[in-house]
């Protein structure tokens, strides 16, 4: 994000959010064709590693950015940055990722200590609304522990904190593994107040999505792959109404699972490319 900056000044900002359990920065980047101001403009995010191990959670939304500075020029890429205002936060889980390149390859949580021989909250169970319920759970050992309370943990309050402030129309929310994209809602079957135009939207993107590589990426409703409560996805529509998505990308089986070869890193960004700027262009 810093080689981005330094490189495209005028069209890029780097900021931190906050800061993890451990001390790390959550990095965002602002691309606007006026980053100093907030301009009166449609905001749209990409967020990425909720969960540690989920390592092409991070290089897509980063080759996003990367990718929107660079064809800057071009008149598609253009009116995007001129008309709305991009964030990117590819790395929302700095300690657990740490964990997962040198020590543990399949950690998933952060690196809370919970004070009684275990670490870790599951931060895509942290968040406020519905916290608590379904496909959560209380205990410290468990992958989905939910945490003490909602937003216990720095992580998920610099993501709220920055969210509230933002209050985006659109957020995509960068998982692995299923080729999935999900939306509202993930705690229960019923259906959202909007669904059928989240259900538009999916269905657009991994039409788009499929169209690059052949790939399919199945559109439903969150709560089809299992419930979850207290997740980005649900909160951000629960609580702002804007639609909100999580897209699990490759592979599609648990072979090779998260852990996917790094010569998928390109191809992935790629098929996930057209379906990130469609979502942009709608807010617009």
């Amino acid at each position: 994000l810093e080689q981005l900056e330094s490189t495209y000044p005028e069209l890029a900002q780097k900021t931190s959010i906050g800061t993890s359990v451990e001390g790390r920065d959550l990095w965002m980047l602002k691309i606007s064709d006026n980053t100093a101001v907030d301009e009166d403009e449609p905001n749209v995010v990409f967020m990425g590693a909720h969960h540690a191990r989920e390592w092409i959670s991070v290089e897509v939304p980063l080759l996003i950015a990367e990718h929107l500075l660079q064809n800057a020029s071009d008149p598609q890429i253009q009116s995007l940055v001129e008309g709305a205002q991009i964030w990117i936060v590819p790395m929302v889980n700095p300690d657990g990722h740490h964990y997962a390149v040198t020590q543990d390859r399949l950690w998933r949580k952060n690196r809370r200590n919970n004070g009684d021989g275990t670490y870790g909250v599951d931060l895509n169970r942290n968040y406020s609304y519905q916290w608590g319920g379904p496909g959560s759970s209380g205990n410290t050992y468990s992958e989905v522990y939910r945490g003490p309370a909602p937003f216990s943990e720095p992580e998920t309050q610099a993501c709220r904190d920055f969210l509230q402030t933002l209050q985006p129309d659109a957020l995509v929310s960068y998982h692995n593994y299923s080729q999935l994209v999900l939306f509202p809602w993930s705690y229960t079957d019923a259906a959202a107040p909007d669904k059928a135009l989240l259900e538009e939207l999916a269905v657009k993107m991994a039409e788009l999505i499929k169209a690059v590589h052949g790939q399919t990426y199945v559109p439903e409703q969150g709560s089809s792959l299992y419930l979850s409560s207290g997740d980005t996805t649900d909160w951000l529509y629960g609580v702002f109404g804007a639609p909100a998505f999580t897209i699990e990308l490759r592979p599609k089986s648990v072979v090779p699972g998260f852990q996917l070869p790094e010569s998928e890193i390109q191809p992935t960004f790629e098929e996930n490319l057209p379906a990130a700027l469609y979502l942009i262009e709608w807010v617009l």
